[in-house]
């Protein structure tokens, strides 16, 4: 009688352990490429904590690697980061429900601008969250963020947002030859993060030169400047986070440059 009083309990805890198990395996986010990232809830919205690094297409399809002034899906893993274009953020975008999964795994969506400006705008209403760091952008970067003076006071909300930079996707006029020798210094603000939205800035692009004027396609010589051809590119908005400024800001960048991506639950 006691050994199947054992038998019974031995049972009964493989069941609970498979429940439990099981649970956590519906819960973990799970990409295309098998990584699997953490999560975490701010006010009403669920994000990954951590970046994307998937290199394949919610189909399966490869995601063409960098090479300056691609405009077709891409990425670049790099410096232990994975960056991507635009086009590649909002893979498939225009779905029914209004949503851009982009590439995002399934019940989870590339945010909107609208739904980057409410994480900034809970954490901005809620002070309990900024801890002793004082500002939202802080409340929101991890404690490994390389230039924090005070780590531990950093990342109340658990976001963990690291400084990744954007990457410049095309040549300026005289780093033409050398651009693939010189790419980590393309790298703009590493000290800042620069996440892609789901929304296309719709001023953009503006209307471009009458055709005699003069227009110097980017990669060839004469290209320079920000102002120029940046002006008549499709540009996407961009949640923009630094330590050393606050609140967060919601800007803009062509969608041929190559930003960081979080996703959000549907």
């Amino acid at each position: 009688k006691q050994n199947k009083m054992k038998k019974r309990l031995y049972f009964a805890i493989l069941a609970v352990v498979a429940l439990l198990f099981a649970c956590n395996r519906e819960n973990e986010l799970v990409d295309t490429d098998g990584n699997v990232y953490e999560t975490v809830r701010v006010g009403t919205q669920t994000w990954m904590s951590q970046d994307l690094r998937v290199t394949h297409s919610p189909d399966g399809s490869a995601l063409r690697e960098f090479r300056p002034g691609l405009e077709e899906p891409s990425y670049l893993a790099y410096g232990g980061k994975t960056l991507y274009n635009a086009m590649a953020a909002q893979y498939g975008a225009g779905s029914g429900d209004g949503l851009v999964r982009g590439l995002c795994p399934k019940g989870w969506h590339l945010p909107s601008r609208d739904e980057w400006q409410v994480l900034s705008d809970y954490v901005t209403a809620h002070p309990e969250l900024w801890g002793t760091s004082g500002t939202v952008s802080r409340a929101l970067a991890s404690q490994q963020w390389p230039s924090a003076e005070n780590p531990t006071a950093l990342n109340q909300t658990g976001f963990s947002a690291m400084p990744t930079g954007y990457l410049i996707s095309y040549p300026r006029h005289t780093e033409i030859l050398d651009y693939e020798e010189n790419i980590n210094r393309r790298w703009v603000e590493r000290g800042s993060t620069y996440y892609w939205s789901a929304t296309h800035n719709e001023h953009y692009p503006l209307t471009p030169p009458a055709p005699n004027d003069s227009i110097v396609i980017p990669g060839t010589p004469g290209w320079g400047g920000w102002l120029g051809n940046d002006s008549f590119q499709v540009h996407s908005y961009i949640f923009l986070l630094n330590i050393n400024q606050d609140p967060p800001r919601i800007s803009s960048l062509p969608d041929v440059h190559y930003c960081a991506i979080r996703c959000v639950k549907d």
